[in-house]
């Protein structure tokens, strides 16, 4: 008996037992499952719209700058543009003094008289009065220590005489061009370059005390004893509007015009356009010039013409002559008188721009030739 119930007592044990284990084992098993998920449904669903960014269109930036030759056609209008003064109401014409004018100008041309003096005596004239107008002429020297090697590249123009001193006390003048091909100068020795500034004043007798020239200044002198009037389109015999797209070169024949009307163009030409212009461009003044060479017009080896002596020849043609004394306009090139004669050269906008151009395409290209095609 007591046997059964040990018996009995221990297959509840086992049953107990096993049915833990089973218990445990699923539990087990249902805690490493996979979370169960419900999904939730939303009526109407829910839309996420990104914002619309505004379009953005990138373009290159417009950093081109005009080319070379564009820049030298502007220089040239400007140029041309402002060679005769157009606020200018009346334009004197001295001597020494050429001018570019505008066909419906109106030019005085002074009764001149000339005198080599001082200007203590000048104070000193009475004949002067307070207001007679005056031109002072006179010359500063001024020296600066220098080389060839550094002429040569800070001078543009190298067939321009030039006076130097040497290191062994020689003074020469000649063209830049014949000193560099010296052998007894060393292109790199220390030289002494003397400078002869030319100075021109207007002004009247009474300013004369304020002038900050020296007294004993040697001067060259011209006095205005009077003006005769002149208007240009009736001194010409041609309608201004005719001739609005031109300019008139306007020059006193003096006793140094040994060459003639051609020098005398050839002269007025280089001067002027190496002068140049004084334009404000952003705000700072700049210098609109260009520099022609001595020679420019002198035929070449080859028989090409030049192209400033082709200007040269058909000016000398079509020029000008008024005769200060008599009045009277001749067109005989080759009766000029000194300080009896007013020479006029008519030059269309465009031949003044085409010469500009011209040279300043060979200073650009650094061209040893200024000839053209016949």
């Amino acid at each position: 008996m007591d046997r059964a119930k040990a018996r009995t007592s221990s297959t509840v044990i086992a049953v107990i037992l096993s049915v833990t284990v089973l218990l445990l084992f699923g539990y087990l098993l249902w805690n490493d499952a996979p979370p169960s998920r419900s999904e939730l449904t939303v009526n109407p669903p829910i839309e996420v719209i990104e914002p619309e960014l505004p379009l953005e269109i990138i373009r290159p930036a417009n950093n081109t700058l005009p080319d070379s030759a564009t820049i030298r056609q502007q220089e040239a209008e400007e140029f041309v543009e402002n060679l005769a003064d157009p606020a200018a109401e009346t334009i004197i014409i001295n001597e020494y003094e050429d001018v570019f004018v505008r066909p419906d100008s109106i030019i005085a041309l002074p009764n001149l008289e000339q005198r080599v003096t001082t200007l203590k005596s000048l104070m000193e004239e009475p004949s002067l009065s307070a207001d007679t107008p005056l031109t002072l002429r006179y010359t500063e020297e001024t020296r600066e220590q220098t080389s060839l090697s550094e002429l040569a590249s800070e001078e543009e123009d190298h067939i321009a005489p030039v006076t130097i001193i040497t290191e062994q006390g020689d003074t020469i003048t000649a063209p830049l061009v014949e000193l560099l091909q010296r052998d007894d100068i060393d292109h790199d020795a220390s030289i002494t370059q003397i400078r002869q500034q030319q100075h021109v004043k207007q002004l009247t007798v009474s300013e004369l005390a304020d002038a900050d020239i020296d007294a004993d200044q040697q001067l060259s002198v011209t006095i205005s004893r009077g003006v005769q009037q002149l208007d240009m389109a009736e001194l010409i015999e041609s309608d201004s509007t005719e001739l609005h797209d031109s300019l008139f070169y306007l020059h006193r024949v003096t006793e140094e015009d040994i060459q003639g009307l051609w020098g005398i163009i050839q002269s007025g030409l280089i001067q002027n356009f190496r002068h140049g212009i004084r334009l404000t461009r952003q705000g700072s003044e700049q210098t609109v010039s260009v520099t022609i060479p001595a020679d420019a017009d002198e035929p070449l080896p080859t028989g090409l013409s030049s192209f400033l002596g082709k200007v040269l020849h058909e000016k000398v043609s079509t020029s000008y002559v008024y005769n200060v004394n008599t009045h009277t306009m001749g067109r005989d090139p080759n009766l000029i008188h000194p300080r009896q004669e007013l020479i006029l050269i008519r030059f269309s906008n465009s031949e003044l721009k085409a010469i500009y151009q011209f040279f300043a395409d060979q200073r650009s290209s650094d061209a040893q030739t200024f000839a053209i095609s016949r």
